[in-house]
């Protein structure tokens, strides 16, 4: 497969493995007798429809068939009502859902899924560079019980990743300045934290080695 849905399939199928035997605290402390961490796939690519033919379609397809339990993936897109998705999200900390597949909008405020969740998969970039903040923040936060967090995200050299990402860093790099309240400022002086991992992701893209050591 020459996209990033084989490489997408792969990760989030190497974590269940790795992770499918977890141990968990359920609400009241104990132990619960459902093994298994939590992964949350971002992407804003497409919705879910009927048949296979979307992404969400073909990736939920491949990984059914790598061995993961249809049952235990799931659409934050199928919950419609607040009682729906309070429902889906207490299954998912319950330990009944290993991949939770949504949009940046559909996975946003609100989504208290944290306790088990042990990956946040990109497959795409967003718009803004608080939306990264936002998907990132589904996971590391309080109340999330695993000691380490997996952020992948995925880039396809040659592709429109490259302008997405370069889109991000200049959007951070504005806010970053704006930010700041200095308006004597004419230009910027540097990049943030956050801002600098954009730009590793950009040249990562690119396929351009002397762009990463700049």
């Amino acid at each position: 497969d020459p996209g990033k849905l084989a490489p997408v399939v792969q990760r989030v199928v190497d974590t269940w493995r790795a992770h499918q035997d977890n141990q968990y605290l359920d609400v009241h402390g104990q132990v619960s007798p459902r093994r298994g961490a939590l992964q949350i796939v971002f992407c804003d690519l497409g919705t879910p429809k009927p048949g296979d033919t979307q992404v969400y379609g073909k990736l939920r397809r491949q990984m059914i068939a790598a061995g993961i339990p249809a049952d235990e993936i799931r659409f934050v897109h199928d919950a419609q009502t607040d009682a729906a998705k309070a429902a889906l999200f207490a299954e998912c900390r319950g330990g009944r859902v290993a991949v939770l597949f949504g949009s940046t909008e559909k996975l946003g405020l609100g989504t208290n899924v944290q306790h088990r969740c042990v990956a946040i998969h990109h497959v795409d970039a967003p718009w803004r560079p608080a939306d990264v903040e936002q998907r990132t923040g589904r996971a590391i936060r309080p109340g999330n019980q695993n000691t380490c967090v997996d952020v992948v995200r995925y880039v396809r050299e040659g592709s429109f990743d490259a302008y997405m990402w370069q889109t991000l860093e200049r959007k951070a790099r504005f806010i970053s300045q704006v930010m700041r309240g200095d308006r004597s400022l004419r230009e910027t002086e540097g990049i943030g934290e956050s801002t600098l991992s954009y730009t590793e992701v950009k040249a990562l893209a690119t396929g351009n080695p002397l762009l990463m050591e700049h």
